[in-house]
Formats: C-alpha cells, sequence, structure tokens
C-alpha cells in the first residue's frame, strides 16, 4: 500500500518512465477515485469505465505533468472531464433518438400501411400539422426542414442565417413544444 506522501515520488518517478511506478500510481488512482466517480454517478459499471478511462489518460499524459505536487487536482479534473463527456453523450443520444422518432413519426405518418393504418396515420398527421402550425415561425421552419425536408443543421442554419447550434436549439424546443401539445397529447402522441 502507497502512503499518501509517497505518490509524489511515484508520480515522479512514472513521469521517468518507471513501469512500477506507474502501476503503484494507478493503484493508488483507483483507490482514491473510485469512491468519488461510484457517489457522482451512483452507478457501479459506469464508475468503473470512467476509473479506467482517468487511468488511460493518466498513463498516456503522466509525463506531461509540469508539477508533480498538482497531482491529485490534474486527476480529479480528468475525472471530471471524463464524468461531463459521458453525460454530455447520454444527453445527445437521448436528443437524437427523440429526433429519429420524430422523423419516424412523420414518415410513418405519410406511409399508407393498410386502411386502418391509413385512417390511424391520417389522424396523427392532422394532429400533428396542427400542433406544427401552431407554433412560433422560427420553430416551425426548422421542424419543417429537419423533418420533411432532411436537412442538416449546419444546412439549416444556412437556410436561416443563424449558427448549426441555434438550430439545434430551436429544433429541440419544437419538439418540446410538440411533445406538451395539446393536440397530440389528446391523440396519445405525448
Amino acid at each position: 500500500m502507497v502512503k499518501e506522501s509517497d505518490h509524489l515520488d511515484l508520480v515522479v518517478h512514472a513521469q521517468g518512465g518507471d513501469q512500477n511506478s506507474i502501476g503503484q500510481l494507478a493503484v493508488t488512482v483507483s483507490n482514491r477515485l473510485y469512491p468519488y466517480l461510484r457517489q457522482v454517478t451512483s452507478d457501479h459499471h459506469l464508475s468503473q469505465d470512467l476509473l479506467q478511462e482517468v487511468l488511460l489518460a493518466m498513463v498516456r499524459c503522466v509525463d506531461t505533468l509540469e508539477q508533480p505536487e498538482s497531482f491529485w487536482p490534474w486527476i480529479y479534473g480528468i475525472a471530471r472531464s471524463k464524468i461531463q463527456e459521458h453525460f454530455r453523450v447520454q444527453r445527445r443520444r437521448k436528443s437524437l433518438q427523440s429526433e429519429l422518432d420524430v422523423t419516424r413519426y412523420f414518415k410513418a405518418a405519410a406511409g399508407n400501411y393498410n386502411v386502418l393504418d391509413s385512417v390511424v396515420n391520417s389522424e396523427r398527421h392532422k394532429g400533428l400539422s396542427a400542433a406544427v402550425k401552431r407554433l412560433q415561425s422560427k420553430y416551425r421552419d426548422v421542424v419543417q426542414l429537419r423533418c420533411f425536408e432532411e436537412m442538416s443543421y449546419s444546412q439549416i442554419a444556412s437556410t436561416m442565417n443563424c449558427t448549426p447550434q441555434q438550430a439545434r436549439v430551436r429544433f429541440f424546443r419544437a419538439k418540446q413544444c410538440l411533445r406538451y401539445s395539446p393536440a397530440l397529447v389528446a391523440l396519445g402522441q405525448d
């Protein structure tokens, strides 16, 4: 077991390429960082994955650390960065899934599978069209361009004279408005 005061020596030796010191430093970091990751994420497997990413970053970049005494703030900074990156990716996945669901819904509403599906889709399409018409023009336009014209955010941005990020935000807000639209809630599409 490595004492807390010995971590500076381990860092210096690890920076010199000493594999034994890198291994001991990895064990020290694991023992100290895992409880922090577990507390933040509340997920054992996610904490394990994030810990592995932090350790990998440590091994790759320990030689770039200019001040060995700032090792722990550096490690916790890497951990926070990995946590933020994970949750950012999760939000993107959820947003993309929601976007795909809306796009599939629009396409399904336009398709005719059989008579019953055609009637149901027609009612959904009417409700969705009514909900889209009630949106503010900047939201209505971005929904039209994204879902019906299948434009990328950069294409929408150039069309609407805004940035791609603003186009994403407008589309997200339009989806939020549509999600709680009375016309869609009545159809069971909330």
